[in-house]
C-alpha cells in the first residue's frame, strides 16, 4: 500500500488533484493508494503529528507557512517524495533546498495538461524507485538513520554487533549503526549470518577459523568476535552444514 497526502489551499483544486492522482495511479500500479486531502495546514499538521506512514506527498505552497510544511514532512518523514506545486511569486530559493529536497515541481498558473504532465512523471518515478528498492532489499542491508539512507551488500558485512542500544554493522574498513534490535535485523539477513553471542552474529562467508577452546571466531582480515557458551552448538551445526554443503535450514 502507499500512502499519500495533498494539500492545497485551495478545496476544490485538492480535490482535483486527488481525483486526477487516484485515476493516474490505478493506471500506472496494481498497488493500493490510501490518499488523503487536506486544504487547511492544521488539517495536514494533526495528519503528520499522528505518526501514520507517509510516501507520497503533494503540497501547494504559497507562502512561508507552507516552506515551514515542507520542512516538517521532511523532517519526520526522510525517504518521502515530495511534488510541489509552488506559486510562481515565491523564490524557488526557498523551497528547492537540501533541507525539502522536492522530487518534482509544477508552478502557478498552470494548465491542466502540464498538471497531468507533472503528476503522471512524478508517479511513475516514484513507483520505479519503489520497485528498485524492493529488488535490492534481496541483497542489500538497507538502513536509515541521521546521515541517510544507505544500502550495504550482504556479502560486504563481516559481522553485526549489539553496542549501546544500537545495531553497528561492520564492514571491512567502516562501521553503519542503527537503532535496532539483534533478533529484528538478524530476521532481515540471510542465513549466512549466525549468531555467536548475545551481542554478536557474523557473517559465515568470512569466516577464517573457530577456536571453541579460546572462546572466539576468527574473521578474514585480522577481525574477530565472542563465542560465548550459548552459542557454541548453534555456530558447530552451521560449520558442519557449511563443509557438508548442507547449510542452514
Amino acid at each position: 500500500m502507499v500512502t499519500m497526502i495533498i494539500y492545497g489551499p485551495r478545496r476544490r483544486e485538492a480535490e482535483s488533484f486527488g481525483r486526477l492522482a487516484r485515476d493516474l495511479f490505478a493506471w500506472l500500479s496494481e498497488e493500493e493508494l490510501q490518499l488523503h486531502c487536506f486544504s487547511t495546514l492544521d488539517t495536514v499538521r494533526t495528519f503528520l503529528e499522528q505518526g501514520g506512514l507517509l510516501d507520497l506527498a503533494c503540497v501547494g505552497v504559497t507562502g512561508r507557512e507552507e516552506i515551514a510544511l515542507l520542512r516538517q514532512i521532511r523532517g519526520r518523514y526522510a525517504q518521502a517524495e515530495m511534488l510541489l506545486v509552488a506559486d510562481a511569486g515565491i523564490s524557488p530559493m526557498e523551497y528547492l533546498t537540501p533541507t525539502v529536497r522536492a522530487a518534482s515541481l509544477l508552478l502557478y498558473p498552470y494548465q491542466e495538461k502540464q498538471r497531468e504532465q507533472v503528476l503522471r512523471g512524478f508517479l511513475r518515478s516514484c513507483l520505479q524507485n519503489r520497485l528498485q528498492d524492493a529488488a535490492m532489499e534481496k541483497e542489500y542491508l538497507v538502513i536509515e538513520n541521521r546521515a541517510g539512507r544507505t544500502a550495504i551488500p550482504y556479502s560486504q558485512i563481516y559481522y553485526i554487533e549489539v553496542r549501546e542500544r544500537k545495531i553497528f554493522i561492520r564492514i571491512r574498513s567502516k562501521e553503519y549503526s542503527k537503532y535496532d534490535s539483534m533478533e529484528h535485523i538478524l530476521g532481515q539477513l540471510p542465513d549466512v549470518f549466525v549468531r555467536c553471542h548475545r551481542s554478536f552474529a557474523f557473517n559465515m562467508q568470512h569466516l577464517d577459523r573457530v577456536r571453541l577452546s579460546e572462546n572466539m571466531v576468527y574473521l578474514e582480515h585480522g577481525m574477530m568476535v565472542p563465542l560465548s557458551r550459548s552459542y557454541k552448538s548453534a555456530v558447530k551445526e552451521c560449520m558442519y552444514g557449511r563443509h557438508t554443503g548442507q547449510g542452514r535450514r
